[in-house]
């Protein structure tokens, strides 16, 4: 809801045309900055925030006249569902045509189409592996792309942190969403004088962390969607710890909880692990 009340208050603001000067060597002329739709626009969104991940272009490409084609991540497909009736009764509504948002499923060769085949500009949130290859793929016919790419999130705390304030926060950007989030905290870099307690504290709080399904009661934090997922980030953890880092709780997965990760803090002065480095 926030973002469609800050689109009807500033939305209309942002898109009006700018004057600009012309210069003394155009001074006979007069300039300004247009703003206009680019027609269609391609979205290939991932799965964590299913909702939003649709929601999120819908409404500022709708609002600034483009019709948009979502591909969804194949792991969100039955939800997708649901989500273009919504959006087709809300066109109809107010009198859009309901073709105006497309919500396409399928694999890599349906995010292929949606790149290749005519969008007039496209944007991507994913890995960076498949980003690079959206690129390559746009570039054959110059299709301008927005990419929006994983990474490893540093959290940095400084010599004059406040750890009550900093250790909720960093403990907030590591668990949210058992770690699925696209701006989620990675990896932790402590100033020495704080180092100490820093891991004292998350440690403690780490260790009253409970885990299991979302919608239960007592519950702190859900599960890893996909299994694999959580068997390539536990392959992680158990390189840093065979090279020298120490998990200061938990270490594996619960076998009798599929996808479960516990929760997992690592204390490790080692940059080349995969833990610091991979984006899982």
């Amino acid at each position: 809801m926030e973002k469609i009340k800050w689109l009807l208050k500033e939305g209309e603001r942002w898109l009006r045309p700018e004057k600009r000067g012309a210069g003394l060597m155009m001074f006979y002329k007069s300039a300004r900055v247009e703003y206009r739709p680019v027609g269609v626009m391609g979205a290939i969104v991932p799965w964590n925030y299913p909702f939003h991940n649709v929601f999120n272009p819908l409404l500022a490409n709708v609002f600034a006249g483009n019709a948009l084609v979502v591909k969804v991540s194949e792991h969100a497909s039955w939800s997708s569902k649901y989500y273009g009736r919504a959006i087709k009764a809300c066109l109809a509504a107010v009198g859009a045509p309901t073709d105006l948002v497309q919500i396409v499923h399928g694999y890599a060769e349906a995010g292929g189409a949606v790149v290749t085949g005519g969008c007039d500009k496209v944007v991507f949130v994913g890995s960076t592996g498949v980003g690079r290859a959206v690129m390559r793929a746009a570039a054959e016919t110059l299709t301008p792309v927005v990419l929006e790419l994983g990474g490893k999130d540093p959290f940095i705390v400084l010599q004059d942190a406040d750890l009550s304030q900093c250790v909720p926060m960093a403990l907030r950007g590591a668990f949210q969403s058992c770690g699925q989030n696209c701006a989620g905290a990675e990896r932790f870099y402590v100033h020495a004088k704080k180092y100490d307690e820093f891991v004292k504290r998350v440690v403690a709080a780490a260790s009253k962390c409970r885990q299991g399904w979302a919608l239960a009661p007592n519950v702190d934090c859900g599960a890893m969607c996909m299994p694999n997922q959580a068997a390539y980030v536990q392959s992680l953890v158990d390189d840093a710890v065979a090279k020298g880092a120490t998990a200061a709780v938990g270490g594996a997965m619960d076998a009798d909880a599929a996808g479960q990760a516990r929760p997992i803090s690592h204390w490790s002065p080692y940059d080349r692990v995969g833990v610091v480095n991979a984006d899982p």
